[in-house]
């Protein structure tokens, strides 16, 4: 993955910031807490909620995010369970969870190792997730005691279906990447580190190069379907903005488009 030259930091560093390509097209977000294999704590996932807002904000060229966790041992390895449990009545973070499924922008989770508990409830929620093939994914609420969230039981059933998602939530055991891959929790497996960061990029770019507000319009569609002022909105976006035109002469031309609507 290319190096950033600014990183912004959230959390007082547990959540960073930082944008992977020269054009600035594509910002990653990183989990920055190995000393617990990155669990995240309700700060951080505020903090999250804060960088989503400033991206939009303060960086208008950015067409696509990347998710990751620090190092190679775990994406995210859960809630911090140095917090004290809420009463499940708390909407908070099921609420932030919503906010990046329904995020104009796509995110890419580029998930190495551990994907436990809060960790998979933030990569259920992102757009599309590819794994290294050490990486492991559970929900443990039933082998801790825990009710597990029932955005995180919704979610589960619509990406894998009602019976995988109870093998998942019944046992709690954890599922390897090849096993996620195969029911659908995850839409590829890379065989080594190096080779999950050059896919994930090469993916983002793949995206970052296509018409962003027609890539804005199919997921307000998809996650939004029944905002139908909105999505008209958004096609009325498309129709009068000059990538549609753009569009239509590079495919006369027979060269790459250059979109530049944001």
């Amino acid at each position: 993955m290319v190096e950033s030259k600014i990183t912004k930091e959230y959390a007082s560093g547990l959540i960073l910031f930082d944008i992977v390509d020269e054009l600035a097209y594509i910002g990653r977000i990183t989990i920055n807490n190995p000393s617990k294999r990155n669990a995240i704590s309700r700060q951080m996932w505020f903090a999250l909620s804060d960088l989503l807002d400033d991206c939009l904000l303060n960086y208008k060229t950015i067409r696509v995010l990347i998710v990751t966790g620090s190092g190679q041992i775990s994406f995210c390895s859960g809630a911090d369970l140095s917090e004290k449990e809420g009463d499940g009545t708390d909407n908070t973070i099921p609420n932030i969870r919503v906010k990046l499924r329904q995020y104009p922008i796509p995110i890419i989770a580029k998930i190495n190792g551990y994907c436990l508990g809060g960790g998979l409830a933030l990569a259920m929620n992102v757009d599309i997730r590819i794994a290294s093939e050490n990486a492991s994914f559970s929900i443990p609420a039933v082998k801790l005691g825990v009710p597990c969230p029932k955005d995180i039981v919704h979610r589960l059933i619509q990406l894998v279906g009602e019976s995988q998602a109870k093998m998942i939530l019944y046992m709690g055991n954890r599922i390897s990447a090849q096993q996620a891959y195969t029911i659908g929790l995850i839409q590829y497996v890379s065989d080594s580190h190096d080779n999950l960061d050059k896919y994930v990029l090469e993916l983002a770019q793949t995206i970052s190069r296509n018409a962003p507000l027609s890539i804005r319009s199919i997921k307000l569609m998809i996650e939004n379907g029944t905002n139908e002022l909105t999505i008209k909105t958004s096609i009325d976006a498309c129709l009068s903005s000059h990538d549609i035109n753009e569009g239509r002469n590079a495919f006369r031309e027979k060269r790459d488009a250059n979109f530049q609507d944001c």
